[in-house]
Parts: structure tokens; C-alpha cells; sequence
């Protein structure tokens, strides 16, 4: 049986919980660790996992008229499994909560109040906030309770970083966002950033395709969000939701572009004079082009390490696109000669 591929998260990520409630702490207000009733639990609508069983479906059962009916049965089963290590270990992380009037704000730990309730437990462990957490502190602490789950979605992931991007900018200025910086605040690895900044800004059918679940690899995504014409995205996209693995999409691509260059090219009559001997690249007003280009070589595996040298690249000026253009073009010469 092939196992299950587990998203890929850095050890300074897995820790982070610890940092992200301390930047909470220095933002927000003074937190306690104490036992909360579950009967006093609200979870928080604006968390970026999507979960669709809520407190009444755990509480009172589902109903089969529900529309959502389906999904929620699937959700309560992966509840159950937790609701059976609970009641054998209890919960080994608190959550962390807020106090709103009576209740308690469910910031991260949704799934295990949920499942506690399942559990017939009438209490949790948690750590609370006397005041809802400012803006990015409580995105942050989301961010990183949400991406050590293994099952969640990337349109869930990508709804995270989106999430911590806007209150970064909120609170700090609206700076533009390299791979280096959300490198720095989410501790993924400088591809990880690269790939999300390239998928949050792809095109509307890839973008719908994430949302509905048919493409669920971060590196698919982002490959086939690099591709600057329609057509040959299109073509990969429709491949990539049939099940093509990312050597297929890779030939794809490359086939796609070559055929798509060939009419234009058995058109050109042959030029007198001597005989060329370098290629002409061509030249363009759209530093946009540009970027596509250097992301999808970048998007391969044997040039992800080169990441770092165009993180800081400000793409809306010609003359740092017209560098990382040259820059691109002397690594992939000198990768041609090994």
C-alpha cells in the first residue's frame, strides 16, 4: 500500500506555537492556563479551517436532510477516531481560546473540542486570552496550529496565508510580500514560500480547481500556475485533475510549448548572411513575463535551490527584471554544461 504523502513541515514550524503565543501576548492582553467547560465553547467563524460539521451537528447528531449531510459524515468519522484517542489519553495539547462575554472563542483546537465532545468529556484544557488576540497574532497562531494538521486542504492552506499576509500588511504597511519575508513569517522552507506567493496569485480556473479539491499538490499548483499561456495552462490543469504526477506535467508543458512554437517558426524564412550563433531572446514590456518565466524554471526540483538569489526581486521594474532575466539564463547555461 502506498502511504499517504504528509505535507512537508520544517521542526522550526512545529515549535513555533510556542513563539507565535508569546508575539499574542506582546499584541493582545495577559493569558491563563485553565479548564474550560465545553458547554461554554464557541468556535470561531472566521478561522480559516473549513470545517463544515459545526457544535450543534456534534451535539445533537446529524440530520440527513442536511445538503452538507455527506461531507459532515465523513468529517464526524475522522472526529470519532480522535474522540477514541481522547478517551484513552485525554488531550495532550490545550487549546487556545478567548474570553467573549461568557463563552470561550475557540482560536486553534476546534477538532479536539469537538471530539472531546464526542468523547462525553465535559471539560478541556486551554489557554486563554482575557481579549480576542490582535489582528496577525491571531492569524499566526492559527497559521501554525492549522499547517501541523496533516489533513488539511491546500485551499485551507492557502486560505491561511492569504489570512496572515493581509493582517501582516494591515499592521505593518502595505509592503509587498517576497518568498524571504513569508519564509520568515511562517518558517516554511524558501520553495514552500515561493510556491504559495506563485499559486495565490494564479488564474481563476486553477484557482477554482483548488477550492473544489481537484488539485491538491502545492507543487502541481504552483507549476501549472507559472505557465503564461492559456492554452498550455488549460491543457496541464485538465491533466493535473485526471492524475498526472508532476514528471507527466512536466512533459506536458514542454510538449504543449514546442508545438505551439513550430507554425511560427516553419513560416520564418531563413535569413542571408552568416550563419547565427547565439539565439536572439527576444524582448518584452511585460515585467510579468518575465517573472512567469524565472518561477517555472524555478518551480522544478533541479533548480529550487537557486530561489534565494530572486526572492528579493521587485518585478514591476524593468531593470531588476531584466537582471533576474540575465541571472536565469547564465544558471540554466552553466547547468547545461554538467
Amino acid at each position: 500500500m502506498t502511504k499517504k504523502k504528509r505535507f512537508g513541515v520544517s521542526q522550526a514550524l512545529t515549535r513555533g506555537l510556542s513563539e507565535a503565543i508569546n508575539v499574542v501576548e506582546n499584541n493582545a492582553a495577559i493569558y491563563r492556563n485553565t479548564v474550560v467547560p465545553l458547554s461554554r465553547i464557541e468556535l470561531d467563524p472566521d478561522n480559516p479551517r473549513k470545517l463544515t460539521i459545526n457544535l450543534n451537528d456534534v451535539r445533537n447528531g446529524l440530520k440527513k436532510e442536511d445538503p452538507h449531510y455527506e461531507k459532515k459524515a465523513e468529517e464526524l468519522e475522522r472526529l470519532k477516531e480522535l474522540a477514541s484517542t481522547i478517551e484513552s489519553s485525554g488531550v495532550i495539547n490545550p487549546i487556545v481560546a478567548y474570553k467573549l462575554g461568557e463563552f470561550y472563542r475557540v482560536v486553534a483546537g476546534e477538532r479536539r473540542c469537538l471530539a472531546s465532545i464526542l468523547a462525553k468529556k465535559n471539560e478541556i484544557e486551554a489557554r486563554v486570552f482575557n481579549e480576542k488576540p490582535k489582528g496577525f497574532g491571531l492569524k499566526l497562531v492559527q497559521w501554525i496550529e492549522n499547517t501541523a494538521r496533516e489533513d488539511l486542504t491546500l485551499d485551507e492552506r492557502i486560505g491561511n496565508i492569504r489570512d496572515l499576509i493581509r493582517e501582516y500588511q494591515g499592521e505593518r504597511g502595505e509592503q509587498g510580500i517576497t518568498a524571504t519575508l513569508l519564509k520568515h513569517i511562517t518558517s516554511l522552507s524558501l520553495p514552500q514560500a515561493t510556491y504559495y506567493l506563485s499559486v495565490l496569485n494564479a488564474p481563476d480556473d486553477l484557482r477554482k480547481a483548488i477550492e473544489h479539491g481537484q488539485v491538491r499538490s502545492l507543487d502541481k499548483a504552483a507549476m501549472i500556475a507559472g505557465i503564461d499561456s492559456d492554452e498550455v495552462r488549460r491543457e496541464a490543469l485538465t491533466a493535473c485533475i485526471n492524475g498526472s504526477s508532476l514528471k507527466e506535467l512536466r512533459k506536458i508543458i514542454a510538449r504543449e510549448k514546442l508545438v505551439s512554437s513550430q507554425p511560427k517558426i516553419m513560416r520564418e524564412k531563413a535569413k542571408r548572411g552568416r550563419v547565427a550563433s547565439r539565439i536572439n531572446m527576444g524582448s518584452t514590456a511585460n515585467a510579468k513575463v518575465v517573472q512567469a518565466i524565472v518561477q517555472s524554471v524555478l518551480s522544478h526540483t533541479n533548480f529550487n535551490r537557486y530561489s534565494e538569489i530572486f526572492s528579493q526581486v521587485a518585478w514591476d521594474r524593468y531593470d531588476h527584471a531584466t537582471r533576474a532575466f540575465r541571472k536565469l539564463v547564465e544558471i540554466l547555461e552553466q547547468e547545461m554544461v554538467r
